[in-house]
């Protein structure tokens, strides 16, 4: 076994959107900073086949700037055989807003911005330990291809999504919906090609009871045919009339009641968001392990459901399954404040904001019924939910961070995700250069290095 001891201001532990914001920020704002990664790419929910929700609010406000905006500016200075290789920002009655961009494109701006800002990068690692000294986080082991790396920082920032150095530290956590506990089940994202949306249009437009959603489910006026035909860059969610059909029938292989495509840059590709793993927890291995064996399992038995009963995918065949599981929700971790559904259903908007919110309440039911939708206005993003209460030295960026249930449910989707980030990322910085805590950082100076580098503190007029 080989042994390396090494020594940063900053470590980043996962380099999903959260965790990359963070690190660009941090490193911009002179920190030295180390990213590190399980995979071999940088990205990770980012990579997966997803769409950017939330650049706009409700009212088709611009919120979300910064550094999530410029991958989408550099994407856009990409010329494809298929155009630019990012959307617009397109407005939506259900998801607010939906930017579409190119996965594979992603990964190298990706790598190109990290090298430019000096940040070390480690992929191929798994943290291993964490030695927590007197409630401070003072190092962490991590471990890959028969290395043991011991890492010293002054500020550790758990972007893993799921916690996991927040958990191995022993700082309290909860999980799933509040009264239940139930996880919001995850999906196996996979692409498919052959397909004719212009034809699956055509069918809503033939029965628009296809775009009947479930009563939980709150949604703008205009998601319809119409809506998708006029903009080739849209998420559509619906054929539930079709999908109960099917499943009364026994001929539906998944436990779920609607079909959420994703259109795709390329004309004939889209990319689903269909399998359900109900009980399903990101968090435990064994459990993680079962859903992703079985997300492969349910793909070509929909696949061939899709081919038979829904118009326009009658000669679709897999082109992608993407390498890792999307798991919606798991751990939340205790910071020094808590975003919280009031927050988020009132819009608050407070003097210690870092970054805004505007997408919709999303919680998928975890007994397969349906989704729970609300339409929300923005909110303000605190600096002290990326600040554990417990663990000195230790900050979230992502969904682990310090929310309930409700307010996670909009707050996790990545653009999000991204402006928390590079609030974090500038917070532990200066944490660094005064030779403070993270908590203690004056959360104006914070705003002032955020509005200097185009971030939005409020919605965009």
């Amino acid at each position: 076994m080989k042994r390396s001891i090494q020594e940063y201001d900053v470590v980043v532990l996962g380099a999903g959107p959260g965790g990359l914001a963070a690190a660009l920020a941090a490193a911009r704002n002179g920190a030295k900073v180390l990213l590190v990664d399980k995979n071999g790419y940088l990205g990770g929910n980012m990579t997966l086949g997803l769409p950017l929700l939330g650049f706009l609010d409700k009212d088709g406000r611009t919120v979300v700037k910064g550094i999530a905006q410029e991958f989408i500016d550099d994407l856009r200075a990409y010329q494809t055989p298929y155009g630019p290789a990012a959307s617009s920002h397109l407005a939506c009655p259900l998801h607010n807003s939906v930017t579409l961009y190119d996965h594979e494109l992603f990964k190298i701006v990706a790598f190109r911005k990290v090298l430019e800002a000096g940040i070390q990068v480690l992929l191929h690692t798994e943290l291993r330990s964490v030695n927590v000294d007197s409630r401070t986080l003072k190092s962490v082991e991590l471990a890959g291809k028969g290395w043991l790396i011991e890492v010293n920082a002054k500020v550790f920032i758990d972007g893993t999504g799921d916690g996991d150095l927040a958990y191995l530290c022993g700082a309290s956590y909860e999980k799933g919906q509040k009264d239940t506990g139930v996880l919001q089940p995850p999906t196996l994202m996979f692409t498919v090609r052959g397909v004719d949306t212009d034809k699956t249009i055509d069918f809503i437009a033939s029965d628009p009871e296809q775009m009947a959603q479930c009563a939980t489910m709150e949604v703008g006026e205009g998601f319809n045919a119409d809506f998708f035909r006029k903009n080739p860059h849209h998420v559509l969610v619906g054929l539930r009339k079709l999908f109960m059909q099917l499943k009364a029938e026994g001929k539906l292989p998944i436990d779920r009641d609607n079909l959420i495509y994703i259109q795709s840059l390329l004309p004939d590709e889209v990319h689903l968001n269909c399998t359900r793993h109900l009980g399903t927890d990101g968090s435990d291995v064994f459990s993680l392990t079962h859903a992703e064996i079985e997300g492969y399992l349910q793909i070509e038995k929909f696949v061939d459901t899709l081919r038979a009963y829904v118009p326009g995918f009658e000669n679709c065949y897999i082109s992608t399954i993407y390498p890792t599981m999307g798991i919606r929700e798991s751990r939340r971790f205790k910071g020094i404040k808590e975003l919280t559904e009031e927050n988020v259903i009132n819009g608050d908007i407070g003097p210690d904001t870092i970054g805004i919110g505007s997408y919709i309440v999303d919680i998928h039911m975890g007994d397969g019924s349906g989704t729970i939708i609300k339409r929300i206005p923005a909110y303000g993003l605190p600096y002290g939910i990326t600040v554990s209460s417990e663990i000195d030295g230790l900050m979230f960026a992502g969904r682990c961070a310090s929310m309930d249930a409700v307010a996670m449910s909009s707050a996790r989707v990545m653009p999000i995700c991204m402006a928390m980030g590079e609030g974090a990322g500038v917070g532990a910085a200066l944490a660094v250069k005064k030779g403070i805590l993270p908590q203690d950082v004056d959360v104006n100076e914070i705003r002032e290095i955020l509005l200097k580098s185009n971030v939005l503190l409020e919605p965009e007029q």
